[in-house]
């Protein structure tokens, strides 16, 4: 029997990109529409922190109102990194967990910084557990310099992680990493594996990350749903010349004690994608500014 549970969520709500050529898009009705749908995550969904990226200063301090005196707290990490910023947020239950800043992964290099992931501090309060949280928005795929920026990425994320994982910490790491998880950054810089018994065999050398079974879709094909339109099995929906439609870019990906080395354990059967109606219906809408679905992830302590 499962005694106690947490559950983070990840979101790219496409309000604010951190490029300074991007304009915001939020308006009154799109940050009350998009809180609407964080709260819906919170409370609906149980998730415990949901994660934000896309977002400004500006943005973030609407959805401080909007959830000024309730159970829910946010937190805006847009922080400036030279000539660019990072651009995300948490919004979490403060009742059952404390969200702490501590440092940026980042480096310059010929000039350019790159922008590797934000460190949290996550503290569940009942058993006064903590995890280290890595939130990552790495290089777009529309950059000519995204893929050596992804992969630098990945390998400055990886570094940290190995010091996290050497002293014992259980580490989340969740993001928009604008590849999928057979890509390089993923699979060979940060070495997120799908093997179950590779990351639990060396747990100090590989990460599981269990968004490889968001690839192919859930609906398979048969003439009894011939007629159906939609086959989803991503989290992003982008035509590629010579590729595929979707697009499994946002994941979350674990330290491999959490498969085992810990008294907390990984829920497979509540990660992944939330495509809920909902949630999907924002993505075929032409009035929406939402291109990319939520994901979630549950870890349980029996």
């Amino acid at each position: 029997m499962l005694l106690y549970s947490l559950k983070f969520a990840w979101w790219n709500v496409s309000l604010s990109p951190a490029s300074n050529k991007a304009k915001p898009k939020g308006t009154s009705e799109i940050y009350a529409d998009i809180s609407g749908h964080i709260e819906h995550l919170l409370g609906d969904h149980l998730c415990d922190i949901v994660a934000l990226c896309e977002v400004s200063e500006f943005d973030v301090n609407q959805f401080e109102l909007f959830f000024s005196g309730s159970d829910y707290s946010v937190k805006n990490f847009s922080f400036k990194a030279g000539l660019t910023r990072f651009d995300t947020a948490v919004v979490y239950n403060h009742t059952r967990v404390e969200v702490d800043y501590l440092d940026p992964i980042s480096r310059l290099v010929t000039g350019n910084i790159v922008k590797a992931g934000q460190i949290l501090n996550v503290t569940e309060k009942i058993n006064n557990k903590s995890f280290k949280l890595i939130l990552c928005h790495w290089a777009s795929r529309l950059r000519s310099d995204g893929v050596d920026k992804r992969n630098a990425s990945a390998t400055l994320v990886s570094d940290q992680v190995s010091k996290y994982i050497l002293d014992d910490k259980d580490v989340i790491i969740m993001g928009d990493f604008n590849d999928n998880p057979y890509d390089e950054s993923l699979l060979k810089h940060l070495r997120a594996s799908r093997c179950h018994e590779m990351v639990r065999k060396y747990p100090n050398e590989s990460l599981y990350n269990p968004f490889w079974r968001t690839l192919v879709s859930e609906e398979r094909y048969t003439h009894l749903n011939a007629e159906r339109k939609n086959f989803r099995s991503g989290t992003h929906k982008f035509k590629q010349v010579c590729g595929t439609y979707w697009h499994s870019y946002d994941q979350i990906i674990f330290s491999g004690s959490l498969l085992g080395k810990s008294d907390w354990h990984l829920n497979e059967k509540n990660t992944g994608i939330i495509d809920t109606d909902r949630f999907a219906s924002l993505l075929y809408s032409r009035d929406s500014i939402i291109d990319h679905l939520p994901v979630v992830c549950e870890l349980t302590k029996p």
